[in-house]
């Protein structure tokens, strides 16, 4: 059975009008992608090489290190209490946050150097306490190991721990749809990067109602990154960099405080690698994000963090 001629003129028409009107769109996504990190790159040259950074109070320093797309906001004021004995230091990694976004492949040694620049900057070289959530913990972790002598202890929250890319990769596909994309297909992920860079300020403002799993201000941050962060910091980072390398180096310094819930990585695997390396489990009831009210416990308790012991807790 033929198509009539005029019928068949009619599809081509429909095909070539909407391959221009995709390639057209596609590319108006890009133009203002360009724009928006352009944008966002100068707002970032005050700071030079080095991270941006929130401090608070005096003496020995505590730095903290968000995760993936996280930045100074996922903190909230939690810990402000612990200022008055200690300083400190709330970090954004490079590429996220309010931290630069410069064109680099954001794999761990990228990230360690400019974390090594900004501490040096800040005096964060003796008795420094890390605490580092998720993809910081893998950061926390690898910076302890490569300077331990400026390190007194390390807590690593809702750690990631896989012996493999296979196993990261099936991990990450199990959290979440957005998670898989991101990891697995890099060429959506790509695309769907372009259109949060095109309209980030409309995300900035939806994103807390399309993802009520994570707290608003995690959510919010989920737009502050572009393409080269996102997809480095995973593809390098999270895939590839084994947190128990660093954590065999450091063992006795660490504490791991990790949610029986937490779908990040199964609580029995965190066991069995501080049963193998003399750091420290501490087990939460709670999930991926619930781990700040218990870590401020354990900050004002542990004598690993010396003054803080004595310090008031509040909720």
């Amino acid at each position: 059975m033929s198509i009539p001629r005029p019928t068949m003129t009619r599809i081509r028409r429909w095909v070539i009008g909407s391959s221009i009107a995709v390639t057209g769109f596609f590319g108006l996504v890009e133009v203002l992608a360009g724009m928006n990190v352009r944008r966002e790159r100068d707002a970032r040259r005050a700071l030079g090489d080095r991270l941006y950074v929130e401090s608070l109070g005096t003496r020995d320093p505590i730095v903290f290190i968000a995760g993936l797309q996280a930045s100074t906001r996922y903190w909230g004021s939690t810990f402000d209490p612990l200022g008055s004995s200690h300083r400190l230091l709330f970090v954004d990694m490079l590429g996220f946050g309010r931290s630069p976004w410069p064109d680099v492949d954001y794999g761990l040694d990228v990230q360690l150097e400019w974390l090594r620049r900004t501490l040096v900057a800040k005096g964060a070289t003796h008795d420094v306490i890390l605490v580092g959530h998720s993809f910081g913990a893998i950061i926390a972790a690898h910076y302890a190991a490569r300077y331990p002598d400026d390190i007194r202890h390390v807590y690593l929250l809702g750690t990631p721990v896989y012996d493999s890319v296979d196993e990261a990769r099936e991990r990450i596909h199990d959290m979440s749809h957005l998670a898989a994309l991101f990891a697995l297909n890099p060429f959506l992920a790509r695309e769907g990067c372009m259109g949060v860079c095109a309209f980030r300020p409309l995300w900035r403002v939806t994103l807390p109602y399309l993802r009520p799993d994570l707290p608003p201000e995690v959510a919010i941050d989920g737009v502050s990154h572009h393409w080269a962060s996102i997809h480095g910091s995973i593809q390098h980072i999270l895939l590839r960099t084994r947190v128990a390398d660093a954590v065999k180096q450091i063992g006795r310094k660490v504490t791991f405080l990790h949610g029986r819930s937490d779908d990040v990585t199964a609580i029995g695997k965190v066991r069995g690698l501080a049963a193998a390396t003399g750091a420290t489990v501490i087990e939460t009831p709670g999930g991926h994000h619930g781990y700040r009210t218990p870590l401020l416990r354990i900050l004002a308790t542990d004598p690993a963090v010396g003054r803080l012991r004595r310090q008031p807790v509040t909720e």
